[in-house]
């Protein structure tokens, strides 16, 4: 299963500011693409929420968090972020509105997941 949120960025004056801001968690996306997916109104980036990389992970790097931030400083310097959630499953496909607010009880929610199966490997290895 994926669940990959798509951000529409509608800043408010020049778009530079937003670009480098993006540009600093995706250095790969390109300059022109994205200046001109901003300027028309196009989703401009997108994340796997179900993302995860080892090495990260260990180095104690969460990109999630850090997508997170990204959201929060658009909002920040004034840009409106339109979202949409696309949840890909084997079955079929869902695109729907998504939300900070969203995403933060996704993070909640995949914390407690994460925290009770640490609590049931930690019995399993007891018995």
């Amino acid at each position: 299963m994926n669940n990959i949120v798509t951000a529409t960025v509608h800043p408010q004056g020049s778009a530079a500011a937003c670009v480098k801001r993006i540009r600093a968690f995706y250095p790969d996306l390109p300059m022109g693409e994205l200046s001109a997916n901003i300027k028309a109104g196009r989703p401009a980036f997108s994340f796997d929420l179900e993302y995860y990389d080892v090495v990260e992970s260990l180095n104690g790097i969460d990109r999630r968090k850090i997508f997170r931030e990204l959201l929060e400083d658009l909002e920040a310097q004034g840009a409106k972020l339109d979202m949409t959630l696309t949840q890909v499953l084997s079955s079929s496909t869902t695109v729907e509105p998504f939300t900070l607010r969203d995403f933060d009880n996704y993070m909640d929610f995949s914390e407690e997941i994460r925290q009770q199966v640490e609590l049931d490997c930690d019995r399993e290895a007891e018995e």
